[in-house]
């Protein structure tokens, strides 16, 4: 039984723990070769690719900020909240400027037509305010679902630098079948996520708004009930996706994660059998995987500084653009018929969807990071 025992554990170590196998055989002058350290293990798996695929705005904003720095976090939320004030005016400002123009021709129309009697020239007066009121809004909602489409397509190529990086961190340390199934899903549903934007929900979104536009062009509500429909669908498929990643992440996660308990409690106890060399390859091996697990949560943290600095900018903007419309909206309300602040806040609406998918992209790889990093270490 010991026999078979070791043989099981001589395969572990070749399979899994080729690193830790190698720690403490002599080199040519008969010296111990100690383990690597983390800046070593850092280098082998290239952590240096991940900070080079950040996009160049994402990149000026964290700075010289490291993935290997010590003080990664602070620095970076230091970074991210300096960027966060220069640029918030700046987005604030314009999306008052739309609102100041929205509210403008709202007013010229409210006071046109209020010395009018109903009739055709009160209607065509009624429908040039909402032509212009959507032109305006139209300008901002083409821009920002570009915005979006490139967000989305920003965080997809970043992840295909950052997910290896801290899948094989995440495997050095232990979780060696948890960080290839969390790797696999988080690339797979990025790639759907994209596929359904670009295909289904940026189309939705347009269709929505060509609805709302239509609903308040025509005197009857005829199109409120298709507007609200469009809008249920949209953020329905973005609500679905999210859960479909979140429920495969974590039940292939917990699966996963108990194969690399199992095989490291088999590991540890087979170590024990082996005389004299027992406790130098354990020690080792301990040595090299937690080593791996300070450079899993280096890499991790980095990554979460990373996701935000390529999602602040878009989301910011977005964010701010949705409450002001909705106020816009508001006010339009007090000084028009109800048709013209349907629109401006289904316009407001179209943003906020747009929030939602560029944010489910930075939230699919947050939640595989903290998933990642909450990995089990091994031996």
């Amino acid at each position: 039984m010991k026999i078979k025992r070791a043989v099981l554990c001589w395969l572990f170590l070749i399979l899994a723990l080729p690193c830790a196998a190698r720690a403490e055989t002599p080199d040519k002058s008969g010296d111990i070769v100690p383990p690597k350290t983390v800046e070593e293990q850092a280098a082998d798996m290239d952590t240096g690719s991940v900070r080079e695929a950040l996009p160049k705005d994402a990149r000026k904003i964290l700075g010289d900020v490291g993935v290997t720095d010590t003080d990664a976090g602070d620095k970076g939320l230091s970074a991210l909240y300096k960027a966060l004030k220069e640029s918030i005016n700046g987005i604030l400002k314009k999306a008052l400027a739309s609102a100041g123009k929205i509210l403008t021709v709202v007013l010229f129309c409210s006071v046109a037509t209020s010395v009018m009697s109903d009739g055709g020239v009160r209607d065509m007066v009624s429908v040039g305010a909402v032509v212009a009121v959507s032109a305006i809004a139209v300008t901002n909602a083409g821009t920002f679902i570009s915005l979006g489409m490139d967000t989305l397509y920003e965080l997809s190529d970043f992840s295909k630098a950052l997910l290896p990086v801290m899948c094989s961190a995440a495997a050095s340390a232990g979780a060696i079948g948890s960080a290839s199934v969390k790797y696999a899903a988080t690339a797979l549903f990025m790639d759907v996520l994209i596929t359904a934007a670009v295909n289904f929900i940026v189309p939705l979104i347009s269709v929505y708004i060509a609805s709302a536009i239509a609903a308040a062009v025509l005197p009857k509500d005829t199109l409120g009930n298709v507007t609200k429909f469009l809008k249920w669908l949209c953020t329905a498929a973005i609500t679905l996706l999210m859960l479909a990643f979140t429920t495969y992440l974590e039940m292939s996660g917990i699966v996963a994660g108990k194969a690399d308990e199992l095989a490291s409690k088999a590991a540890k106890s087979a170590l024990g059998v082996l005389p004299v060399v027992g406790d130098v390859i354990s020690n080792a091996a301990s040595t090299l995987v937690t080593g791996a697990g300070l450079l899993r949560n280096a890499v991790g943290i980095y990554g979460f500084l990373a996701v935000a600095a390529v999602c602040l900018s878009p989301i910011i903007t977005l964010g701010i653009h949705y409450l002001v419309y909705k106020g816009t909206a508001a006010l339009s309300e007090a000084l028009t018929d109800k048709r013209m602040s349907d629109l401006i806040s289904d316009i407001g609406t179209a943003f906020g969807m747009l929030l939602g998918l560029v944010a489910s992209g930075g939230m699919m790889l947050f939640f595989s990071l903290i998933s990642s990093m909450k990995a089990v270490n091994a031996l």
